[in-house]
Parts: structure tokens; C-alpha cells; sequence
């Protein structure tokens, strides 16, 4: 049967013949959103070019819990959910469940004169009316007529067939029932129309509470007002929109933690390139020169710290002076914890630390230091140039003793030695860009650590100058975290980055090692926004341990693919597949093949059309 459909003409009163066929020949929103044709078939209908079916929820579980249509309301593919629900007069349904009690009732008492054994079902049916019939009487509940139609759409038969298998297996996990309206459909799509009318009249009588589970109140999906695209959750397809400097966050710390080439870096690039757009500057340390390109396409600062290299950061710059409400703070005394902090990385042995006469003389020493360059504790003398590691490392080897003598020793690699270039000079760099690189690829392996300390502790100096949103990653961060002094100094970073405008990011693809540390914990537990890519079985034990991960979760991290984690959130554990347009796949990409492909000769303004479009 095929039903096609023509606009009357409506009739306006107080109009000429002019002014109506005027009118008449205007568009309306019905013109718009109406197909041409309709085709109704016996178990679908087909507008236009596109077969659509309804499906009539006729059983329901005896339980539910809350949110039980969630694997409906979160189905892989789009679908359409209608529910009438439609009030019954308290007083009359009180009426009618005690009479069918007294049918019940009498029932039974047969079946016991006649000595045969008492149904089941029927006294289940007969607890239940009498419960819900004392909340009626108590005003506890109500009662509703309740339809669930649900209307599928595909672009061919065969495509629809498929979907409404998958729907109906799906509502069958759900311990429910559904069929086809058979020789129902159009009544089916006009039920599914937004309109508020149920032609099909399939309804199940619910009281209050089993309505309230009913209604999609949660869905894991994760949006924000002022977000960016983080990527599209698995279930719904629908996208993940966050701000990580959202009021309803804690802080704006992030985690990442996936096995190497799980994609934690192509999430981090993504986040850095979008994130630019609204506002936040992004502060990266870089290992593996893997953020060159997309430095340069957000005209980044770009910062190559190595002992060769002629861009230097001096650990002795001092932190801005105190506020008027940070009465009280000593700048100098702050500075010189954290050179201590970093020389405990420098001079003692890895997983060690300095032992307290060793803490004591590098105090004192660094004191006189500053001392020699004409700082004191008065605030007045910081706008002096501050000194250097030499100058340290001078004040201990003229000072008598055994201690100074052994520092001074170990301290003349970095001094003098084939490590000095990394502190040879005053620092010649600025974060004067919205995003900025230091890129610690050409460091020796074992001034790794000491580098991510040293940017860590001078982007920290220069944040509280100015407070502005700021993220600041930190790639492999268990090479920091494995020695004492630097899982401390990160620890502590994250606990205090909120008060000035800072989140950290921290990405590591060694979790057991980095959950096994107390300051690893430490970082975990002050961030509020957590990803979770593919994870190794090997190492999947302590992830399911400290973030109490379900059965399905720990298979769902084991078998993932490239980009897809688990986002936590607000409570929420968001199954995410990252997405990249093909501009900023070829700006994050670290495939080799790509990389390979993208470094032959390209033909002229190949890839200036992309960039002009973009």
C-alpha cells in the first residue's frame, strides 16, 4: 500500500482570494520534514528512500534497578525511544486490585478444598497487588499506563533486518520482550512522532517507583557547555565535549596511562591543538620529539634543552615576590628547597636520597651562595642576578670538611664536567607563546630526570607570575617519579598546581611501577580527569585495583585498539574512541609508515589547500 500526500490549502478567514493563494503558496515546516510518498508494508514502512520499523516493548522484567533502558538509551546506533505514560485515578485502581485480590483469593481457597498444590505465580501476583494497593491507600504510589515503542530507521531492507535483530537481542539481555507491530506500522510511527499520541495502546500498568527507573536519567556520555572534542563514546556515538577547567571539577590534573603505542601521545597532541583554541596555553616536556610539528603549527615556542645546547634554565631563579595574601612567604626559602630538591636527584643514588648532614650542607651552601650574589631574605635584593650551579659548586669546595668535599666532587659532572652545558649559563628562555615545547630528547639518559625536574620547577616559578589557564604535560613521567626527590617534587605539584591556574597531565605508559609508588599514588588521587587506553595482562592487575574497574571493563582495556579508553569523569566511566580530522591526524601521527609517506616530495601546494580549507 502507498500512500502519497498533497498540502490542502488552508482556509484563512478575512483574507481575499489574492492574499490566501498568497499565503497558500508560501512554505511551511510541513513542506520541510514531510516525505514525498509513504509505502506501509505488513512489518515496515518505507518514506521516501529510507524503511523504518516499529518494535512494542510487551514484557518487562519482574526487578529493575535504575537506569535499566540504558542499553537502549546507549545502543551502538542511532534509535528512536517513545514513552507514553499515562496517569490512572489512585481511588479506582485501589477499587479494581482489590476486587482481582478477592478473585485471587478465591481461587486459592478452591485449590486448598480440593487439596491441590498452590500456584506460585498466583501468590506472587496476590503479594503484589496487596503491597501496591497499601502505598495507594498510603499515598505512597500511583499508578500509569506505560508504552515503550522503539523506531528504527536504515537505509536498506536488509540493513533494517540486521538492526532490529540487534534491538531485540539487546532488549532481551534487558529480560524484557518486543515484536514487530505486524499490520501496525503506521499507527507504530505515528506513536514514535513527537506528538504525544499512542495509537498502538501496548501499555503496562507501573507504579511511581518502577516509572522512575524507567525514565533515561543516565547516560554515560560526558558534555560541557565550554568543551572541546575529546572524542565519541563508544556506546552512543554521541560526543565527549570537556573542559578541563570546569567548576564542577576538582582541579584540572589529568592522568594517562596506556601501554606504548596504545595512542597516549596522539591523545595529548589532540588535546594541546584543541584546547589552544579556547583560551588555555599549553606547557610541554617532550622526550621524544614527538610535538615539533604540532608546535609549529600552533606557532609554538619551541625550546631544545640539551648540554650542547645554547637555551638554559638556571634552578636558582627566584619565585615572584609574596602577595598581599601570602603574607608571611619567603621566595628565597622556597627557592632553596627546591635546588635541594633538585640536587638530591643530582648527587644521590637512584630510589636513595641524601642523608640529613648531606641536606644540611647543601642548605647552608646554597644560603651563602645567594648570599655572594647579593641575595637575602629581604625582598628588596631578588631583582639581583641570581647565581649558578659553579657558583655552588665553588662555595663547596672552599668550604673544610669531608661532606662539602664528597658534594663538591659529585656535583663537578655538572660543573665542569661532561654535564655542565645543561646549567652552564643564566636562563635565556621565556614562555612567551600559548604553547611551548621543551623538547629533553638529546639529554643524556641520565639527566632525563633532571631535566623534566628542572622545566617542571621553572614552569612552576613562572605560573604563580601570572595565573592563567595553563595544562602542563609531562611525557614518561616515571622516569621523574622513579627517583625520590622527583616523585616528591610531582607529587607535590599536583596537590598545589589548582591554586594558580595549573593542571597537570600526566602521561606514563609504566602504571605498575608508577601505582606502586607512593607519590604515583599521590598524582592519581589529586586528578580529577582520568584516561585508561589498552593495557598489558601483565599490567592490568593494579589498574583494576586502583580504579576499581568492573569484569567488563578489564576485558573492554584488554582488548582495545588504538585511541580507545576509558575516561573517567565526574563519576562517570566513559567508554572513548579518540577521532581526528586527516589535517590533525598528519600533525599527531607517530606511525612510521605515515611519517615515512609524508617525508617524500609532495606536489606543489599539496599541502597548502589543506591548510588554506583548514
Amino acid at each position: 500500500m502507498i500512500l502519497r500526500f498533497k498540502r490542502r490549502p488552508t482556509v484563512r478567514v478575512g483574507l481575499t482570494n489574492d492574499e490566501e493563494r498568497f499565503a497558500n503558496g508560501s512554505r511551511t515546516e510541513a513542506d520541510v520534514i514531510a516525505p514525498g510518498s509513504i509505502e506501509v508494508r505488513r512489518d515496515l514502512m518505507r518514506l521516501d528512500g529510507q524503511y523504518v520499523r516499529t518494535l512494542a516493548v510487551t514484557g518487562y522484567p519482574r526487578t529493575v534497578a535504575p537506569g535499566w533502558l540504558s542499553p537502549l538509551i546507549d545502543f551502538e546506533e542511532p534509535i528512536e525511544i517513545s514513552l507514553h505514560v499515562h496517569p490512572l485515578e489512585s481511588a479506582q485502581m485501589v477499587k479494581t486490585l482489590t476486587h482481582r485480590m478477592v478473585q485471587l483469593e478465591s481461587s486459592r481457597q478452591i485449590d486448598i478444598r480440593n487439596k491441590r498444590i498452590p500456584d506460585s505465580e498466583r501468590e506472587i501476583a496476590y503479594q503484589d497487588m496487596e503491597r501496591l494497593r497499601d502505598a495507594l491507600q498510603r499515598g505512597d504510589e500511583r499508578v500509569f499506563s506505560v508504552s515503550i515503542y522503539v523506531l528504527l530507521r536504515a537505509g536498506s531492507e536488509s540493513a533494517l533486518d540486521d538492526l532490529s535483530r540487534r534491538v531485540r537481542v539487546a532488549i532481551g539481555g534487558m529480560l524484557a520482550a518486543s515484536r514487530v507491530t505486524t499490520w501496525e506500522q503506521a499507527p507504530g510511527f505515528q506513536s514514535c512522532l513527537p506528538q504525544a499520541l499512542d495509537q498502538l495502546l501496548v501499555y503496562r500498568n507501573l507504579d511511581t517507583s518502577s516509572l522512575a527507573t524507567t525514565f533515561p536519567f543516565a547516560s554515560s556520555s560526558l558534555s560541557m557547555p565550554d568543551g572541546v572534542f575529546f572524542g565519541v563514546n563508544r556506546h552512543n556515538r554521541s560526543p565527549i565535549l570537556f573542559d578541563p577547567f570546569d567548576q564542577s571539577l576538582e582541579n584540572a590534573n589529568l592522568v594517562v596511562f596506556a601501554k606504548s603505542g596504545a595512542g597516549k601521545s596522539y591523545f595529548s597532541k589532540l588535546l594541546a591543538l584543541r584546547t589552544l583554541f579556547t583560551g588555555v596555553d599549553f606547557l610541554v616536556i617532550d622526550p621524544e620529539d614527538e610535538y615539533r610539528r604540532v608546535c609549529a603549527a600552533a606557532d609554538g615556542q619551541y625550546i631544545r634543552l640539551a648540554s650542547s645546547s645554547g637555551q638554559h634554565l638556571n634552578p636558582f631563579d627566584l619565585p615572584p615576590a609574596a602577595s598581599d595574601d601570602e603574607e608571611g612567604r619567603d621566595p628565597l626559602a622556597e627557592q632553596v628547597a627546591a635546588v635541594l630538591s633538585l640536587l638530591e636527584l643530582m648527587l644521590a643514588e637512584r630510589q636513595g636520597s641524601l642523608d640529613t648532614h648531606e641536606r644540611a650542607v647543601l642548605d647552608r651552601a646554597l644560603y651563602q651562595a645567594y648570599a655572594e650574589a647579593g641575595i637575602t631574605p629581604d625582598p628588596a635584593t631578588h631583582d639581583r642576578p641570581v647565581p649558578l650551579m659553579r657558583d655552588l659548586g665553588r662555595v663547596l669546595a672552599s668550604t673544610a670538611g669531608d661532606i662539602p668535599a664528597s658534594l663538591a666532587g659529585r656535583l663537578r659532572r655538572y660543573t665542569e664536567g661532561s654535564l655542565a652545558g645543561l646549567f652552564a649559563g643564566p636562563t635565556n628562555v621565556a614562555l612567551s607563546r600559548s604553547m611551548v615545547v621543551f623538547n629533553t630528547q638529546a639529554l643524556e639518559e641520565e639527566l632525563q630526570a633532571l631535566g623534566v625536574h628542572l622545566i617542571t620547577s621553572f614552569v612552576w616559578t613562572q605560573v604563580r607570575r601570572s595565573r592563567r589557564p595553563r595544562l602542563l604535560i609531562t611525557d614518561e613521567a616515571w622516569k621523574l617519579m622513579q627517583y625520590e626527590a622527583g616523585g616528591a617534587f610531582l607529587a607535590s605539584l599536583s596537590r598545589r598546581a589548582r591554586k594558580y591556574y595549573l593542571g597537570l597531565v600526566t602521561v606514563t605508559q609504566d602504571v605498575s611501577d608508577f601505582l606502586d609508588s607512593v607519590h604515583g599514588r599521590t598524582v592519581l588521587t589529586n586528578a580529577a580527569i582520568k584516561l585508561l587506553m589498552k593495557q598489558d595482562s601483565s599490567t592490568i592487575g593494579p589498574v583494576v585495583e586502583a580504579f576499581q574497574l568492573s569484569d567488563q571493563e578489564r576485558q573492554f582495556l584488554l582488548g582495545a585498539g588504538k585511541g580507545e579508553g576509558l575516561f573517567f569523569a565526574r563519576g562517570s566511566h566513559v567508554p572513548l574512541q579518540v577521532e581526528a580530522a586527516p589535517l590533525e591526524h598528519r600533525l599527531v601521527t607517530t606511525s612510521p609508515q605515515e611519517l615515512a609517506q609524508a617525508s617524500e616530495p609532495q606536489p606543489p601546494g599539496a599541502m597548502g589547500g589543506d591548510l588554506e580549507a583548514a
